[in-house]
């Protein structure tokens, strides 16, 4: 090992010979500087904390309000889910209504002799050439046109009804589907 120039072993000497001489004024000034660099060090640490403080209170704000926003959006929501509901129940229960009225009338378009029940019978001969006037053969009615009746079973006439009663049902759907925009309307010849 190379030994140290002699200068620089005496610069490097007087601090402890200062420290020997000097005792308690030398750790007054260590202790002094010691304080100024914890002084510094309280102060980026006070810094630092105001800044977290202020970041905590932005984010507590902006939860807050993110809250609030997000209770008005699912308060609209459910609003508007009440509304979807309320209008489907409305329209199912119109949609019964109607069912309904469409049920009274084909029983009473059949009870007012509007239809003619069919009579069992060979094909191409008249039904009351069959069989005589009774209750499930009622006799045969003109109505003056000339024209041969349309007749129908009790169990045709029903299932007419209840598919006429589906194919309005369907159509009001479609037509609610175009009118939300989720289909496009039937194209016309």
């Amino acid at each position: 090992m190379i030994p140290p120039p002699l200068g620089l072993l005496r610069v490097l000497a007087w601090p402890w010979r200062l420290l020997r001489t000097y005792p308690w004024p030398m750790l007054a000034l260590a202790l002094a500087a010691f304080a100024w660099l914890q002084h510094g060090r309280a102060r980026d640490w006070r810094e630092r904390a105001r800044s977290e403080a202020a970041n905590h209170a932005a984010t507590k704000a902006n939860y807050q309000t993110a809250q609030e926003e997000a209770a008005q959006r699912a308060q609209e929501q459910r609003l508007a889910t009440e509304q979807t509901h309320a209008r489907l129940a409305k329209e199912a229960d119109d949609a019964l209504h109607e069912a309904d009225l469409w049920r009274a009338r084909a029983r009473r378009f059949a009870d007012d002799g509007g239809m003619r029940i069919a009579c069992p019978g060979t094909a191409g001969r008249p039904a009351s050439d069959t069989a005589a006037p009774g209750p499930d053969h009622p006799a045969a009615r003109g109505d003056g046109s000339g024209r041969p009746a349309i007749t129908l079973s009790r169990a045709d006439f029903d299932t007419l009804s209840a598919n006429t009663e589906r194919l309005l049902r369907v159509h009001a759907w479609g037509q609610r589907l175009v009118e939300e925009g989720l289909a496009f309307p039937p194209e016309t010849p």
